[in-house]
Parts: C-alpha cells; structure tokens; sequence
C-alpha cells in the first residue's frame, strides 16, 4: 500500500488537502471523484531512505575492492532489464523478477531496492546511485536522462552493449597478460624445486608453506592495498597522472582512456543525455583521474556554447587523431558515429599495444625466471665442487 497527498476542491468551492493509502494513484482518484471532489493535484508520498551509518562507507570502499561487480555482470543486467521490458512488464515488476534471477549478490540488493523504490515513485537511478562501486556515473546519466524521456528499454540496450563491449576488452587484457602470470608463479615455485628432487616430498611442503605462501599472501595485501590506495580522490589522480608520463605505457594507457571516453560519449548521447553531463559523465567513464579532472574542467566551456572539440582541444587529453575526427564530424551532423569509430580505432590500437606489452613482459619474465635457474644451478655445482675439493684435501692429509 502507497500513500498520496491529494489537494481536491470541494462542491462548494472550499479546498481541501489530505492523505490517502491505496494500491495506485487511480485507485485514488476513482475514490475522491466518487465522492464528488475535483482532484487539483495528487503525489505519492515517498518515505525517506533509511540507512545504516556504516552503510555508504560499506557501498563505496569495502564493496568496490572486496565484492567487486564486473562489467559482464552488469551487462547481463541491462540485457535482463531489456527483455523484461519489452516483454510489457513495469520496472517494478522487472526488477522483482532480477532479484530472483542475479545471482550476484550486489545486483540482488540493487534490484531489490529499485523494485521497491519503483513502487513508492522513486526514479530507479535514485537506487544506482547509492552503489558507486557497481555502476559508473556515465550509467547513472544514461538511467536518469531515459527516466526523464521514458526511453528506458532503449537505454537499457545502450548500456548492456557498453558493458558487454567494456568485457570484452577486459577478457582480452587477461588472455594478454596471462602468460606473464603464470611464469610470476614459476617464479616462486622455481627455487623450492632443489628440495623436492633431492629431498622428500613433506620437506618441499614445508618449504613451500614457509617461503612461497607468505610470498603469495604478501602479493593479495599489495594488490588490495593497491586497489584500496588508488580509490583515494587526490592520490588516484597523481598516480593516474604519473602513468600518463612513463614512456610507452603512459601512451597506451591514454589510448585505453580514450577509448573507454569515447564509447561513453557515445552512449550518453544516443540515450539523449544534455550534452554538459554527458561530457562529465564520460570524462568519469575515461577510468584515468587525471584525464577525468582536465576534461571536467573544460566541460564547462559546452555551457558557454563552446564546440565539443574546443573543449577537448583545450583539455589537451585526446589525442590529436580524435580531435580530428571529432572536428570534421561536428560540421556534418554526425558525432555518435564518428564517436563510435574513435572508440573502435583505439581499443584495436591497445589491443595491438597490450600483446606487444604482454610479449616484451613475458619475455624480461622469462630472462628473470632464467636467471633464477642458473644462480641455482651454479650454486648448487659450486657447492658440489667445494665438497669434492674438501674430500681430495682431507684424502692428501
């Protein structure tokens, strides 16, 4: 049962204010003209947002870097959301039927609240943004701005294809860096290998438990830590700056952003978001903090009727390549797609740059993991010839 305030005039003139418990607003309405009123206005009372106090510290730092929400996750949402939709169902109805679907735990609560948020009046964005972690603020942009124009089947199809497209460049990044992986842990295991061929088989197990798992553990407490550490505003961006001047990474670093900026432009604008928030939401949507407070700061510039490529041009974060495209497509009409093929060059250039990163990190891995094979060889020989030459030494006295 939701509640309405209802302002009515009465038969006589007088006005009348108050309040209504029902199943839906006409439900409301068919009680108040059979009694006669003229309904002037009639809203949902929507109840407050109760929250825990360690709730929004939980959504926004323990949940993002414990109980991350992967992009193909997300897309699958969004392709459930769309067939849910177009299937005639309501978006509380939708997202009831999610929260029994998603399996992941984060997007359970997520369609959880927004059905029920959905049933009190409350947009579904008001929900998403209360999970920072989850979704990214060009998502939020494309969910309010469909709300606004009721487009939201469109846009649910826009952002499950961004996500998907978001994954697959992801699953390429760990195919290419797998090998690198798999020699870091040959790399640890390596040196423990002289006690199991010439010792037993518990004494390399106690070495291993001694040596190599507080390696490991060493390594998780960095990565999280790592992962932790870039999530702070001020130091995130210095860190994301630092990468953009090391030579070689920093340019494919910058080609990856571009890409991730371009996609999400283009999204945003075929889901009819203004075009000031879909230049902040996009430039978030970069995933470099330092290219996000450039391209920001300029954005301000749309709101003066700056050209979209003035503003880029000004930010000096896009490359020169872009730019151009962007110039020539602002004088015949067609940016999303000229936004789409920025996106599609760039993420085949850094696909290219990430196997020729991957090859030149497998092989310097490669070297180290020989390097490590010969100390250990030419020690274990030398400790063997120091032992002989001790016999022959002790044999002559």
């Amino acid at each position: 049962m939701l509640r309405y305030a209802y302002e009515v005039k009465q038969a006589n003139g007088e006005l009348r204010r108050g309040m209504m418990e029902a199943e839906s607003a006409q439900v409301v309405e068919r009680r108040l003209t059979a009694q006669g009123y003229q309904i002037l206005s009639l809203q949902p009372v929507i109840p407050p947002v109760v929250e825990k106090p360690w709730e929004p510290l939980f959504r926004r730092v323990v949940q993002p870097i414990l109980y991350p929400v992967g992009a193909k996750q997300v897309a699958q949402f969004f392709t459930s959301l769309r067939v849910l939709l177009s299937a005639g169902m309501t978006v509380a109805e939708a997202m009831t039927t999610l929260s029994r679907q998603t399996r992941n735990t984060t997007l359970k609560q997520v369609a959880r609240e927004a059905a029920e948020a959905a049933a009190q009046g409350r947009p579904m964005s008001s929900v998403l943004r209360r999970y920072p972690g989850a979704f990214s603020s060009a998502t939020m942009a494309a969910v309010q701005a469909a709300e606004q124009s009721g487009m939201v089947e469109k846009t649910a199809d826009l952002l499950s294809k961004f996500y998907d497209r978001e994954y697959q460049l992801a699953l390429t990044y760990r195919w290419q860096t797998f090998y690198p992986k798999i020699l870091l842990v040959c790399a640890l295991l390596i040196p423990t290998l002289q006690t199991l061929v010439l010792g037993t088989f518990s004494a390399w197990v106690s070495l291993v438990m001694q040596r190599t798992l507080p390696l490991l553990a060493l390594i998780v407490v960095l990565w999280y830590g790592w992962r932790a550490l870039v999530r702070v505003p001020g130091i995130g961006r210095a860190i994301d700056g630092i990468k953009l001047l090391v030579p070689w990474f920093g340019s494919l670093s910058r080609r990856i952003s571009t890409a991730h900026w371009a996609r999400a432009l283009a999204m945003l604008s075929s889901a009819g978001v203004p075009i000031h928030q879909a230049a902040v939401a996009a430039a978030a949507a970069s995933g470099n903090k330092a290219m996000e407070a450039s391209l920001v700061r300029e954005a301000r510039g749309l709101l003066d009727g700056h050209s979209m490529s003035e503003v880029i041009k000004a930010s000096r974060e896009i490359p020169q390549a872009a730019l151009d495209l962007v110039t020539v497509a602002e004088k015949s009409g067609s940016i999303e797609d000229a936004l789409d093929k920025i996106a599609e060059y760039y993420e085949a250039e850094t696909e290219v740059g990430g196997k020729q990163t991957a090859m030149a990190v497998g092989v310097l891995a490669y070297l180290a993991i020989a390097a490590v094979i010969a100390f250990i060889v030419i020690r274990a020989w030398g400790g063997y010839f120091a032992g002989v030459s001790d016999a022959i030494d002790q044999s002559g006295q």
